[in-house]
C-alpha cells in the first residue's frame, strides 16, 4: 500500500474505526481519464481524492481523510489530556466563564501546545458575529484552506465539546474541531469592528473554541413566529404548515433519539436552539447544558437534580426531584404544540392523534412519557395520515 493508505489504515485500526473507500466516478476519454474516490470513516465521508487511475485516487483520498482526521482529533485529545494532567478551575471574565489552567508541564511542552493553537488562529477570515447567548458566542468565519464558511463558537464547558465530538447524526449540528486561544475574539456591533482581548492580569487564561457546521440564521423560533402571522383562514397554507411541522418534528425526535441512545440529556430543547442547515435539514444545537444519564453515580445524580434549562420549557420534575431523559420529551411536546398552534381546523382523526401524542409527551410523571423512538413511530404514522388526507382533498376537487 501507499504510505498515506498505510497510515490511514493503521490509524483506523488503532482507533477501532470502520474504514472503506467509495468510488465517486470517472470522467474524460480513455487516454486522459481521471478517477475520483473518497474515504469513509465510521460512515463519515471525507474530501474526495482525484487521480489518473484508481490507485492514485485512493492514495489522494487517504491523504485527505488523514489530514482532516488528525486536525479534528489532535487538539481535542490534547485538551482532554491537559485537563487530566492540570489543575483546572473556572473563572469569570468578560461576562462569561472560561477555562483557567495551572500548568504542570515543562516549558517545552507548553510551548509546543500553544504553538499549535497559534497556527489554528490564522486559519479564518471574514469573521462576523451571529449570536451571543448564555452559553457562548457564535461567529461566522471563512476557513482559508477550504474557502468554506463555518460557525466558530467560544464555549464555557469542555463537556459541550466532548459531546458534540461523539455525536454523529444528520439532525445534530456537526462538530469539526476545537482549540484553545490566549484571547477571546471580540465583536463591537456599534462600530462594526473586531479585536482580540486578553486579560492582562492572568497569562494562563484560555478560551475554548469549537468549529461547527454553519446553519442558517433563521431558527425554529423564527419559523414559528413567521407562520403565526400568516393568514390562518387559508386552508392550503394550514395544510402545508401541518405537513412541514410534522416533518420538522420527525427530524427533531430523530436527533433526540440519538442523544438518548448515547445516554445523554440535552436539557435545553427549545425553538431557539433548533436550526436549519443550508439545505433545510433540521439541526439540534447548543449543548451547553447537556449531561449524562448514569445510574448509581452520586455525582451524576446530583447534577440531574439541578434546576437548569429554560424555565418555560422545563418539565415539572426539574424543579423538585431527580430527573432523566424524559425532560427532553416534555420540551418536545411543548415545541410540537407551538408548531401547530395557529391551525384552526384539523381532520378529526388527525386531531385525536396529535392530542394524544402531545398529552403523553406532557405527562407530569416522567415514567409515563413515551420514548423518542415511540414518538418517531407515531409521527411517521401521522405523516401517512396527512398524505392520505391530502389525496382525498385533491380527489374531491378533481373534475372528470
Amino acid at each position: 500500500m501507499k504510505p498515506e493508505e498505510s497510515r490511514l489504515n493503521e490509524y483506523a485500526q488503532k482507533e477501532r474505526l470502520e474504514l472503506k473507500y467509495e468510488e465517486v466516478g470517472c470522467v474524460g476519454p480513455d487516454h486522459i481519464r481521471t478517477f475520483t474516490l473518497k474515504a469513509v470513516v465510521n460512515g463519515k465521508p471525507y474530501p474526495e481524492g482525484v487521480g489518473k487511475n484508481k490507485k492514485e485516487a485512493k492514495q489522494s483520498a487517504a491523504k485527505n481523510a488523514l489530514v482532516h482526521l488528525l486536525n479534528e482529533t489532535s487538539v481535542s485529545v490534547r485538551i482532554i489530556e491537559l485537563m487530566k494532567s492540570s489543575e483546572c478551575k473556572i473563572t469569570n471574565s468578560d461576562s462569561f466563564k472560561v477555562w483557567k489552567f495551572n500548568w504542570h508541564n515543562t516549558q517545552r511542552e507548553r510551548f509546543l501546545f500553544l504553538g499549535h493553537i497559534r497556527v489554528n488562529k490564522t486559519y479564518y477570515e471574514s469573521i462576523e458575529q451571529l449570536d451571543k447567548g448564555a452559553f457562548g458566542r457564535v461567529f461566522k468565519a471563512k476557513r482559508k484552506l477550504e474557502g468554506k464558511y463555518y460557525a466558530v463558537k467560544i464555549v464555557k464547558t469542555l463537556e459541550e465539546v466532548k459531546v458534540l465530538s461523539e455525536l454523529n447524526h444528520c439532525n445534530i449540528v456537526r462538530y469539526h474541531s476545537c482549540w484553545l486561544e490566549d484571547t477571546a475574539y471580540q465583536w463591537d456591533a456599534s462600530t462594526d469592528s473586531s479585536s482580540a482581548s486578553q486579560s492582562s492580569t492572568d497569562q494562563f487564561m484560555k478560551y475554548l473554541y469549537i468549529q461547527m457546521e454553519l446553519c442558517e440564521i433563521k431558527t425554529l423560533r423564527v419559523w414559528i413566529d413567521e407562520k403565526n402571522i400568516q393568514n390562518p383562514k387559508k386552508s392550503l397554507r394550514d395544510s402545508r404548515r401541518r405537513e412541514e411541522s410534522v416533518d420538522i418534528m420527525v427530524q427533531m425526535v430523530s436527533g433526540v433519539e440519538h442523544i438518548h441512545t448515547n445516554k445523554l440529556i440535552h436539557r435545553d430543547l427549545k425553538p431557539a436552539n433548533i436550526m436549519f442547515s443550508q439545505n433545510g435539514t433540521v439541526k439540534i444545537g447548543d449543548f451547553g447544558l447537556v449531561t449524562s444519564e448514569i445510574e448509581d453515580d452520586a455525582e451524576n445524580q446530583k447534577e440531574r437534580r439541578g434546576y437548569k434549562g429554560t424555565p418555560s420549557y422545563m418539565a415539572p420534575e426539574q424543579e423538585r426531584r431527580l430527573y432523566d431523559r424524559k425532560v427532553d420529551i416534555f420540551a418536545l411536546g411543548l415545541i410540537f404544540f407551538e408548531l401547530l398552534w395557529n391551525i384552526p381546523t384539523i381532520h378529526e382523526k388527525e386531531k385525536t392523534l396529535i392530542n394524544q401524542m402531545i398529552k403523553s409527551m406532557l405527562c407530569e410523571k416522567p415514567e409515563e412519557r413515551p420514548e423518542a423512538s415511540k414518538i418517531k413511530t407515531d409521527l411517521e404514522e401521522h405523516k401517512r395520515l396527512l398524505a392520505e388526507l391530502k389525496i382525498k382533498q385533491l380527489d374531491s376537487k378533481t373534475v372528470i
